[in-house]
């Protein structure tokens, strides 16, 4: 005898509200993944995209209709990237902070040079750059490397490495071929001819951009160029005009300029005369500094003597004494913000004291260096505003504002 079953209206509507269900899930999945097609730009690739001379030069990625996008053995050079839908910057686009791999934001994504395996992954707001390239890899390895593991160098020829810029500390360096014991050196810096087994490169540590040509075994270590940009100082550049004016160092980390007049308006900091690396702002007269972000430092009109701190990421534009009193003149506070140390100079005259006050004008600090140099400890300090007032050997007095962060 068969199975007879009878449905009650009850397990129809159960029925019915099932297969609604399932629908409406496979109509969201299919709206999730239905994101677009999603092409690299910048730099790193075939450049911004510009209306007049290069309006899409997106190198499009795979659509795997699974929320994911791919594309396989892509050359690219050193400097900014981002993803962006359907050639559009009115449609999404996806950035991020670090390389080869990272979580999705809205900043340029720091690529170097190589041959990579893209998958940007939109189920969970990631991407990754996965090196694939034939090449040797090369990498410094030595006394003078911090951290815990040896910067890799990047190749897109096989022939020419680069290694962005780095800081070591001071110690010995050899260029050697990633796992394994062969190595090339020379005893000269900044510039010179590696050998293979040759001896340690000597480095006196600072911030340096690193090329290696593993044909001629030519190197060289330079420190790179930062400076202002903006119509607060000498206008925004364009192609056929770099309007940076140029900040000085000796380490590749702390960058002064003194003396230098503004007007009210943006101004940013930038790598040598490029915006493949850049640092903006929010706070003025100091503040934290913002790699490749969006936000441009509203600078108000007067003269500064201007500290850039690459490792700190803070700046500090210290307005200079006045015409009338030039006992302060090339007074610099630096790094501001700091959560370590501040640092108070003054090229004139002694500094007799130094008294800090908090927001509510409560002295929380004195200190008599009698001293060109005095260095304050700021970790002892909450985060927040704080108020110098800095007395020379002859009386004359000047306030400054301090940022502990």
């Amino acid at each position: 005898m068969g199975l007879l079953i009878n449905f009650t209206q009850t397990d129809k509507l159960y029925v019915m509200k099932k297969t609604l269900l399932f629908s409406l899930c496979a109509l969201f999945t299919m709206l999730t993944f239905a994101q677009g097609n999603i092409g690299i730009v910048g730099p790193a690739a075939n450049g911004w995209p510009d209306a007049a001379t290069n309006p899409t030069p997106d190198i499009m990625l795979t659509n795997n209709g699974d929320g994911t996008h791919f594309i396989a053995g892509l050359t690219l050079s050193t400097g900014p990237a981002k993803f962006r839908t359907d050639m559009d910057w009115g449609n999404p686009s996806y950035g991020g902070n670090t390389f080869p791999t990272g979580s999705i934001t809205a900043n340029d994504i720091p690529v170097q040079a190589g041959v990579y395996d893209i998958l940007v992954d939109l189920n969970n707001n990631t991407y990754s750059f996965t090196d694939v390239s034939p090449f040797t890899d090369i990498e410094l390895a030595g006394t003078a490397v911090t951290g815990g593991s040896n910067p890799q160098m990047s190749t897109v020829d096989g022939v020419t490495y680069e290694l962005a810029v780095t800081n070591f500390i001071m110690g010995d360096l050899q260029f050697r071929e990633t796992g394994t014991a062969t190595v090339y050196g020379d005893t000269a810096f900044p510039t010179g001819t590696a050998t293979q087994g040759g001896a340690s490169i000597p480095m006196p540590g600072g911030f340096y951009l690193v090329t290696y040509n593993f044909s001629t075994g030519d190197y060289s270590f330079s420190i790179p160029d930062v400076g202002i940009v903006g119509p607060a100082a000498n206008g925004w550049p364009d192609p056929n005009n770099a309007t940076d004016i140029l900040m000085n160092t000796i380490d590749g980390d702390t960058y002064t300029l003194d003396g230098q007049v503004l007007t009210d308006g943006p101004i940013k900091f930038r790598q040598n005369q490029d915006w493949g690396i850049n640092w903006g702002g929010t706070a003025f007269p100091g503040g934290v500094a913002e790699p490749n972000g969006s936000n441009d430092i509203p600078a108000t009109a007067g003269t500064y003597d201007i500290v850039f701190s690459r490792s700190a990421l803070t700046y500090a534009f210290n307005a200079t004494a006045s015409v009338d009193d030039e006992n302060f003149a090339g007074f610099k506070v630096y790094p501001n913000p700091s959560s370590k140390v501040w640092v108070f100079e003054n090229q004139n005259m002694d500094i007799a004291n130094i008294k800090v006050f908090d927001q509510l004008g409560k002295l929380v600090l004195v200190s008599a260096p009698d001293s060109f140099t005095i260095e304050v400890d700021s970790k002892v300090f909450k985060s927040g505003l704080y108020l110098a007032q800095i007395q020379l050997e002859n009386g004359a007095q000047k306030t400054v504002k301090l940022f502990k962060n």
